[in-house]
């Protein structure tokens, strides 16, 4: 699945498509619980990179996990992900 996949399924779920005990649907109704998702994700990340010697599994799942809830932050917020790549396009150029 890539990540226009994923944003398109966490649409779905904020617009309904889903049962109201989804755990994505509870972090698209809930910013708060949203932002303190993604901040606890980045701080794990981040502990896992400081470690000298990385294990890529966990990291691999650290990243995973962040970047779901920052997709789902953005979901909810209703910020669409092709905005933030054409961003990282514009500042590669």
């Amino acid at each position: 699945m890539d990540l226009l996949d994923l944003e398109a399924v966490l649409r779905e779920r904020r617009d309904g498509a889903a049962p109201a005990s989804s755990y994505s649907v509870t972090l698209l109704r809930d910013p708060v619980r949203a932002q303190r998702k993604i901040m606890e994700e980045a701080f794990e990340l981040c502990l896992e990179l400081g470690r000298p010697e990385v294990d890529p599994d966990r990291a691999t799942e650290e990243a995973a996990d962040l970047l779901f809830h920052v997709l789902a932050g953005l979901a909810g917020a209703r910020v669409p992900l092709a905005g933030v790549l054409a961003e990282l396009d514009r500042r590669r150029s």
